[in-house]
């Protein structure tokens, strides 16, 4: 990305969303992101959807789904 921001991209299943959260089952956690969020490429949208998300690096590692700095 042209301001520098590391992308990550998960395998993914929506379990429900509303216009400010989404909740996602990425590997056997569960977790709310805002949409706002997901960058472009990723391909889920609505509860019962499978398939990539792709989230800022620094949003994965507050999610848990990236070990932290320093670990």
């Amino acid at each position: 990305m042209m301001d520098g921001t590391t992308r990550v991209e998960f395998e993914a299943e929506v379990l429900g969303s509303t216009r400010s959260l989404m909740r996602l089952r990425v590997g056997e956690r569960i977790v709310g992101v805002p949409p706002l969020r997901l960058l472009p490429g990723t391909e889920v949208q609505r509860a019962g959807d499978l398939g990539k998300i792709v989230l800022p690096s620094e949003v994965a590692r507050k999610l848990g789904l990236l070990p932290s700095i320093g670990q």
